[in-house]
């Protein structure tokens, strides 16, 4: 029993080990960036182009704050590329612009002041 036990905490070890990178900084890791979204066809918009990114393990956008909540692997993709992939979808991402191309060509709803 007593070798068992030691054997599940040598495992936790392991694994925690290699849960964080060199630095000892954690792989995994949450952002929430602040857009401009307008409406439900935004949120599923941004939701299902991240939610499909390598290195991004889940996000969902609280329509209340308009802020997106991100959990991603920091080893496979950066916070300064998640907002890109926001402003390349047509959103702005915290301190990123929307890329004014994707913006314009998002349905009217959906551009700023599309709800006013």
């Amino acid at each position: 029993m007593k070798m068992r036990l030691m054997m599940m905490a040598v495992i936790a070890l392991v694994l925690t080990a290699c849960a964080t990178a060199k630095d000892g900084e954690p792989v995994k890791r949450t952002a929430f960036i602040q857009t401009n979204a307008q409406c439900g066809d935004c949120k599923e918009r941004m939701e299902s182009v991240l939610n499909f990114e390598s290195g991004i393990i889940y996000s969902d956008l609280n329509m209340e704050d308009k802020k997106m909540e991100v959990k991603y692997n920091s080893k496979k993709i950066s916070l300064a590329e998640i907002k890109t992939i926001i402003s390349n979808i047509g959103y702005d991402a915290d301190e990123v612009q929307a890329n004014k191309s994707a913006q314009s060509s998002l349905p009217a709803c959906c551009q700023p002041g599309g709800h006013d």
